[in-house]
């Protein structure tokens, strides 16, 4: 299953429609593509991206120098909050379509011209400004950062415990997303981000600053967190950023 964000920057004021961008950005975790007729086992055709556990339509837009306009509008996405893995995104522009003029410096581009293939992704690296975080929960590491299927860390909390922010910033999404159960996505700054997935419970507002190891949900019933850690909108290993214990 899928969540952004390199996510729009963090709110510094109370400024509403930078919130919401926050917000939007936050939550494109990921959609079918009606009338999708490939499975997710094959590879995308030329032109398409196929959606991978942990993707936003926001951090694909970022690596593929599109917008989340065009590439929401080239595959007929109407809720950009809602995309999922195995989900096909067209990341190049449908014949006559042409490039925005934010990326095409102002100029049409020809829809007669052949499209060169797209280059491979670099690797992904961790923003330059560093980030120091807390352990969000107590309990034993059942699963470890391993791309693509593992995302993140998974921590096997006690029944009843509680889930904490590992650093301060604010709670841009407070709800449920497919595959990550009930969840909060806390921004810490311009470059990175954590999202604590599987909640029995929220106990923060979406909006609200949080802050460091303040209680943002609870795990009821034995069960698993998972953790992820982003900068600029790609997962990072989660370990690499925590204390040891």
């Amino acid at each position: 299953m899928t969540t952004s964000t390199a996510l729009s920057a963090a709110p510094r004021s109370q400024n509403p429609a930078r919130r919401l961008s926050a917000h939007l950005a936050a939550v494109s975790f990921a959609v079918w593509l009606a009338a999708c007729s490939t499975t997710p086992s094959e590879p995308a055709p030329e032109g398409y991206y196929r959606v991978e556990r942990g993707d936003t339509l926001y951090s694909i837009a970022r690596r593929n120098n599109r917008s989340v306009a065009e590439l929401a509008r080239w595959s007929n996405i109407p809720d950009k909050s809602q995309i999922e893995v195995g989900q096909l995104i067209r990341i190049k522009p449908p014949a006559g379509a042409g490039i925005s003029a934010a990326k095409a410096g102002g100029a049409p581009a020809a829809s007669s011209a052949p499209e060169k293939p797209a280059a491979s992704e670099p690797p992904s690296k961790p923003p330059a400004t560093p980030i120091s975080l807390q352990w969000p929960a107590d309990g034993r590491v059942t699963g470890r950062y391993a791309p693509p299927s593992e995302k993140g860390l998974r921590i096997e909390v006690p029944a009843g415990g509680k889930v904490r922010a590992a650093a301060s910033g604010w709670a841009i999404h407070v709800g449920t997303l497919r595959g990550y159960g009930q969840l909060v996505i806390v921004k810490h700054n311009d470059d990175w981000l954590t999202v604590y997935g599987n909640l029995d419970k929220t106990l923060v507002k979406e909006g609200s600053r949080v802050a460091s190891r303040q209680e943002l949900g609870s795990m009821n019933n034995a069960s698993e967190l998972h953790f992820e850690v982003r900068g600029s909108g790609k997962p990072v290993n989660p370990a690499s950023y925590l204390p040891s214990r």
